[in-house]
């Protein structure tokens, strides 16, 4: 007697290089945007590569937790950073959920191991200075030095992303009304910012002088082809080098929004919204330096060892103790 597969059967014995492709594909279809879904691939081709140098399970539902650590074994050692590897865990495990999600596999591996812990960094905001020597540095006679300004004010204004900003085009901002129209956020959310007076003049000179209007992206190369993030990236290496300041790259111009944003008291949620994040968590890592200056200063309020009124120096009688550093020995 011949026994029939199920078409459910069948999928549980498709290997993991074909699930993957499946999960992908499922990916593209939920609309998530080409960036993620590249990270995705990347992630799961090491965790792939892993599997198959490791000889660990090829059936997904044969793997267990002492697998998940072999495979996250495999990734430190390879000596990337702990983001890295933080991001390998996550995208892998995501994987796992849908498997799980779709009955390819009876439990997630992933769901008893606990997530790599980032090391929290501080990114430092731009000061006005380095704001005002950075604008410096651009040659308001020449192409490349008016598409510059116009570069660093719109990100310093508008808070983003540097993906989001080469994906403007001419049409997606309205300078009488002052907004833009992100239409390729993260996620592939939309928004809607806003432009101020400055940044707003700094572009349509830009397109007035040099650009043109017409329709296309919104930044341009000097050669004319569309300004892609790894171009823009060297633009501000180059910036930060003529201006003497270190670290300078378009991310941190957003994380400068934020803080100088929340200095003159605007609200958070409006801040959160601007950034476009679903979740005030992220607001907060951007924050974090504006939050550590201010508890410093918070603290020449109630110093502890201030608060001893001097009497440090005092010796059990109530008179003045010579300060060590002045006792000749």
């Amino acid at each position: 007697m011949t026994t029939m597969t199920t078409p459910a059967a069948a999928e549980q014995h498709q290997d993991l290089s074909s699930l993957i492709d499946l999960y992908l594909t499922s990916c593209r279809i939920e609309g998530k945007s080409l960036n993620t879904i590249r990270s995705y691939r990347e992630s799961l081709d090491i965790f792939l590569q892993a599997v198959q140098g490791e000889g660990l399970p090829q059936e997904p539902g044969s793997f267990t937790t002492a697998h998940v650590y072999l495979f996250l074994g495999c990734v430190a050692d390879t000596g990337v950073s702990p983001v890295t590897q933080w991001r390998r865990q996550r995208e892998t495990r995501t994987f796992f959920s849908w498997l799980l999600r779709h009955d390819f596999i009876p439990s997630n591996p992933f769901a008893k191991v606990k997530n790599i812990k980032v090391p929290q960094k501080i990114i430092q905001p731009f000061s006005q200075d380095d704001i005002l020597r950075l604008l410096a540095c651009c040659n308001p006679s020449t192409h490349k030095g008016v598409r510059d300004r116009a570069l660093i004010l719109t990100l310093l204004d508008t808070g983003l992303r540097a993906g989001e900003l080469v994906g403007l085009d001419l049409e997606d901002v309205d300078f009488q009304s002052q907004r833009i129209q992100v239409r390729h956020g993260k996620g592939n959310k939309q928004r809607v910012v806003r432009i101020g007076n400055e940044a707003g003049q700094a572009v349509q000179n830009y397109l007035e002088r040099f650009r043109g209007m017409e329709p296309g992206p919104l930044f341009l190369t000097c050669r004319g082809g569309p300004l892609c993030r790894t171009a823009m990236r060297t633009v501000f290496q180059r910036l930060g080098k003529q201006a003497s300041i270190p670290k300078v790259h378009p991310h941190r111009f957003r994380h400068t929004f934020a803080t100088w944003a929340i200095e003159q008291q605007a609200r958070e949620i409006d801040v959160q919204f601007l950034l476009g994040h679903s979740t005030p968590a992220m607001l907060r890592r951007y924050t974090a330096t504006y939050d550590a200056e201010k508890a410093a200063q918070a603290h020449a309020l109630f110093s502890p060892a201030d608060r001893l009124n001097g009497r440090l120096h005092e010796d059990g009688n109530g008179s003045r103790e010579t300060p060590v550093s002045l006792r000749l020995f």
